[in-house]
């Protein structure tokens, strides 16, 4: 896939190996540690599946101590009211918006999550 995010826009990379270790950090606050997990485990299609359960345990502390449900649903909501991921996304499929995130080479063109083949949900 060609990244292109239209004429004139300027882009750079980043690595997803980095954004793992970002999304692991307990440093940051959980809103971000949800949009570096996007980041991280994006396909070619922006969308990122978690296992049920999955992201919370990314989320754990050092301390060891996993986030209860409520918490990875509130961190998923006040990263969407950002604008950080898509609207539509859950714990289980985090999405990122075409204007924010494309990907070529490796990673899939499709979500078990949303059933959906088609690139880039729309943000609110």
């Amino acid at each position: 896939m060609r990244i292109d995010f239209g004429p004139g826009i300027e882009w750079g990379g980043l690595s997803q190996a980095q954004c793992e270790c970002m999304a692991r950090d307990d440093r940051h606050p959980l809103t971000y540690r949800v949009y570096f997990a996007a980041l991280w485990r994006a396909n070619q299609i922006g969308h990122a599946e978690f296992r049920m359960g999955e992201l919370a345990g990314i989320l754990a502390g050092d301390d060891g101590v996993i986030p209860s449900r409520q918490s990875v649903t509130n961190a998923v909501g006040r990263a969407k009211a950002l604008s950080l991921i898509g609207y539509d996304s859950t714990a289980r499929c985090l999405t990122l918006p075409h204007h924010h995130f494309q990907k070529g080479g490796r990673g899939g063109r499709r979500c078990s999550v949303h059933g959906d083949a088609s690139p880039w949900i729309h943000v609110a």
